[in-house]
């Protein structure tokens, strides 16, 4: 589908349908469609920091060379005078900040998870709560709901189920409808009829 067909769409603001199109195309290493989704945010006077703050979320589900590749093509598009830095709470503030929103999305499941990270790996368990949730997924830029909602783009077209669940019902919990989630997963995966394209409908039927 078109980027400017899905920004036409209800259910999902423009802002964030576009985040989640660059996310998406950041894990697709799809940079034609990542390069124009950016100028779609900028046509429409998006922030561009939520872009920049996208990009720092997708190290976290892509990997550094596809983020990396992303800011490249960015800075390309939507060039600045300064290179954007800072943003994140203070460091005093990390370890708890990362802790709550942990357990926000997790809810009553949250001890479930701590405890097989740990079994995974301890250093598996400090990196996700301390790098992951208190140095990146609490910067304030965008909020946690917003965040959940690229997570639960990007793990759809991933295709990991389980985290997808996990992050669906985390977004639900931080205030996303359910039209929002669907319209997440049309922007990552398209209508039916879109060739090469997964059902969302299969994705959403998981979170019932």
């Amino acid at each position: 589908m078109q980027i400017a067909n899905l920004l036409a769409r209800d259910g999902l603001s423009k802002d964030v349908r576009s985040l989640v199109g660059v996310a998406v195309s950041t894990w697709n290493a799809d940079w034609q469609s990542a390069a124009a989704w950016i100028a779609a945010a900028q046509q429409q006077q998006q922030p561009r920091p939520d872009l920049e703050e996208t990009l720092l979320q997708c190290v976290l589900f892509c990997g550094f060379p596809r983020v990396i590749t992303a800011f490249e093509y960015l800075t390309d598009t939507w060039p600045i005078d300064q290179p954007p830095s800072g943003g994140g709470l203070p460091i005093a503030e990390r370890a708890a900040a990362g802790s709550n929103l942990f357990e926000a999305i997790y809810g009553k499941n949250e001890g479930k998870v701590r405890s097989m990270l740990k079994s995974y790996h301890g250093e598996l368990h400090d990196f996700v709560l301390e790098a992951a949730y208190g140095r990146i997924l609490s910067r304030p830029h965008l909020t946690a709901k917003v965040r959940e909602l690229i997570a639960v783009a990007v793990l759809a077209a991933q295709a990991q189920k389980p985290q997808f669940v996990a992050h669906a019902r985390g977004a639900q919990r931080l205030g996303a409808s359910r039209s929002e989630i669907r319209e997440v997963l049309i922007t990552t995966l398209g209508l039916p009829n879109d060739e090469g394209k997964g059902s969302f409908a299969a994705w959403l039927s998981l979170i019932r």
